[in-house]
């Protein structure tokens, strides 16, 4: 199991995720006070995986900056595009890292989940499988590839997006694969290719297509509302019951910290905040006295004035915001905004990075 190899799709543009996504790969969001390819290397870490491969395009030297050739015991190596090949181009650009009739896992850089990879590999193995795909079960499959399947788990048709009524299961695609180094052979090199749409399809008429009905934690965070969602389950996992405080932050005793709560390094908490429930605050954040925080996500180095108040939203590394500012659910602050003193943000509204914010926003929709 030790020897088995990682590679996670890295190259995304995050393009549902801006304006934050504007600024950082979202591999580099933040989730319960560690980034999104933290959480997956330390997952493939905690399985006995030692080797992984970033397939990278957009903003890969982000990526390589903060991870540099090792993360939790996990050795890394980086396949470059530079053009965007499709998720199936990826896999096979990075085929020269593999042994011939070698099995690795593939991880979606989009997907956060913690899949039984020793399990999901004693079956791709049994049943001599050129693929098997984790599955996962939802209400709503026509944002995802949707499999029929036997009851031996082969995949018998495996259709991206389909509408409701042609759907032929809830059993989607939940973006983790075990793949033999023979899918490669399905795989026209240099050619963008999608493996939903052109690859998964022709190994299910092999008959070679597998699933694993997975159960577990999953979250797409191609969208801010799973994105949130995310954050907010693994906080109550990992901090339920006593606030996540990294070292050298200074909290005032009269500040209330509610959790679940990840309170990030180097931070200042001043008198009479509240922070929490559901918070992810980043490093060097200061937060300015009788300000209440709740149900969001703050980025690194963020300053919140004083007697303010931020409610399910996520803001960006190096915002400004002043004294007296309401923020209200589903706003997203894009990277060093600055927000005056007494401004009103309502619902759903979206702020570019280097934009100043002078006066009240009542209408949804983006900031230009």
């Amino acid at each position: 199991m030790s020897q088995i190899k990682g590679l996670i799709l890295a190259g995304g543009f995050g393009t549902r995720l801006r304006p934050l996504s504007c600024s950082r790969p979202k591999l580099l969001f933040p989730i319960a006070g560690r980034t999104m390819i933290e959480w997956i290397l330390s997952g493939l870490s905690e399985n006995g995986v030692n080797m992984a491969i970033l397939a990278t395009n957009h903003m890969s030297d982000a990526v390589r900056k903060h991870l540099g050739r090792k993360f939790d015991g996990v050795k890394l190596s980086y396949s470059l595009e530079y053009e965007p090949l499709g998720t199936g181009g990826a896999i096979k650009k990075a085929e020269k890292f593999f042994k011939k009739n070698e099995d690795f896992i593939v991880f979606n850089g989009d997907i956060i989940s913690f899949p039984p990879i020793r399990e999901i590999l004693n079956k791709h193995v049994s049943n001599k499988a050129i693929t098997t795909i984790m599955l996962h079960k939802v209400k709503d499959p026509t944002h995802f590839g949707v499999v029929e399947l036997e009851k031996s788990t082969r995949i018998l048709n495996f259709i991206e997006k389909p509408s409701l009524e042609n759907a032929p299961s809830m059993w989607i695609n939940a973006g983790v694969y075990i793949m033999n180094t023979k899918t490669f052979d399905y795989i026209v090199p240099n050619k963008k290719i999608s493996i939903e749409r052109d690859v998964f399809p022709k190994i299910a008429s092999s008959g070679k297509l597998f699933g694993h009905k997975y159960r577990g934690e999953w979250f797409d965070i191609g969208r801010f509302n799973e994105y949130r969602k995310a954050n907010s389950t693994i906080l109550s996992r990992i901090s339920k019951s006593k606030p996540m405080i990294f070292k050298g932050t200074k909290i005032n005793e009269s500040a209330d910290l509610i959790p679940p709560l990840s309170l990030g390094s180097d931070s200042i908490i001043r008198s009479n905040v509240i922070i929490g429930p559901n918070v992810s605050i980043g490093k060097h954040v200061v937060i300015g006295e009788q300000s209440k925080i709740s149900n969001s996500i703050l980025f690194d180095h963020v300053i919140i004035g004083r007697n303010s108040n931020v409610r399910g939203a996520v803001i960006g590394e190096g915002v400004v915001i002043g004294n007296r500012v309401r923020i209200q659910k589903d706003c997203v602050i894009g990277d060093q905004v600055y927000i005056s003193d007494n401004v009103a943000l309502k619902n759903n509204i979206q702020i570019c990075p280097h934009k100043e914010i002078k006066s009240n926003l009542d209408n949804e929709g983006v900031v230009v």
